[in-house]
């Protein structure tokens, strides 16, 4: 299992932040890769509080009654202050048993009308050894 990492930073566009994976050679924007078991967490590098909260593929939130409580498998991060790690860390989990790819669309709770502060995380099943 990896833990990766998606830093928070001010958005290119000078509006608001965007999520960048924290992998060598990714933008911002760009969707983290990772596999079923791994361990995600985000690094909030500006100075304003953010959430990341999963939504649907059309970036509209999915409900309270989805999400919560703290710890699901939907729920990804507590309200992050500025210059400070998110927590709990987020585990990626394979929705479905016939799913070995998806995707997690989240947005920032907090901001949910900045089209930079969307991300996504790609996932897809561990292969067997």
């Amino acid at each position: 299992m990896s833990q990766w990492s998606i830093k928070i930073v001010a958005a290119a566009s000078g509006k608001g932040a965007a999520f960048q994976p924290n992998v060598p050679g990714y933008n911002q924007g760009d969707a983290l890769p990772a596999q079923d078991g791994d361990a995600v967490f985000w690094s909030n590098m500006t100075a304003d509080t953010h959430q990341p909260w999963p939504t649907h593929s059309d970036y509209s939130p999915l409900s309270e009654a989805d999400v919560l409580p703290r710890g699901s498998a939907n729920y990804l991060s507590d309200p992050i202050p500025g210059q400070e790690p998110s927590t709990p860390l987020y585990n990626v989990a394979q929705p479905s048993p016939t799913q070995n790819n998806w995707t997690v669309y989240y947005y920032c709770r907090l901001h949910p009308t900045i089209e930079t502060e969307r991300g996504t995380i790609a996932a897809t099943v561990r292969p067997t050894e």
